[in-house]
């Protein structure tokens, strides 16, 4: 009788996973689309924080290994000291801070001037157009982060279900 008992408890709970599963996932992804949002937010704060500490242009830019400037946000990016030239990294040394994407999360940038790097000046400012990071997951836009010239940093959640 012990043998059937645990077959019958097994079996509902496979049938208890089976039925969570999707929830799980839909969970998983925006954990990991708002955990996103938080880091690229962070990291901004940290570039302005630094170059206003440092009294130095200080840079951000999308990163895939940690010590060059990429296109694509979403593999990571890069907090760096700049020389004092609007330039990408000259060193690895430069690098203040570098943080990796996650998973199955993308992230797009969109400013008027197609800039590729940011730029905190010593008085906090990132000179230029706004730049809008949009994070998305699951193909659904999920959030924005937006930098403005005076170097205002601002993150909102998505409350529409848009395509990315």
């Amino acid at each position: 009788m012990h043998l059937l008992e645990l077959l019958v408890a097994v079996a509902v709970l496979a049938i208890l996973l089976a039925a969570g599963w999707p929830t799980f996932q839909a969970l998983l992804v925006q954990q990991r689309s708002e955990a996103t949002r938080f880091n690229l937010h962070s990291g901004l704060a940290t570039a302005r924080t630094q170059a206003i500490m440092r009294r130095a242009l200080v840079g951000l830019c999308a990163s895939t290994d940690g010590r060059r400037c990429s296109d694509d946000w979403s593999q990571g990016w890069i907090v760096y000291s700049t020389g004092g030239r609007r330039q990408p990294p000259s060193s690895a040394d430069a690098v203040l801070l570098h943080q990796s994407g996650l998973p199955n999360v993308s992230i797009r940038a969109t400013s008027n001037s197609g800039r590729a790097q940011l730029y905190f000046q010593p008085d906090g400012r990132s000179p230029g157009a706004n730049l809008t990071l949009r994070i998305c997951a699951d193909g659904r836009e999920r959030s924005h982060v937006i930098v403005s010239n005076s170097g205002r940093i601002r993150s909102t959640r998505t409350r529409s279900d848009q395509p990315c």
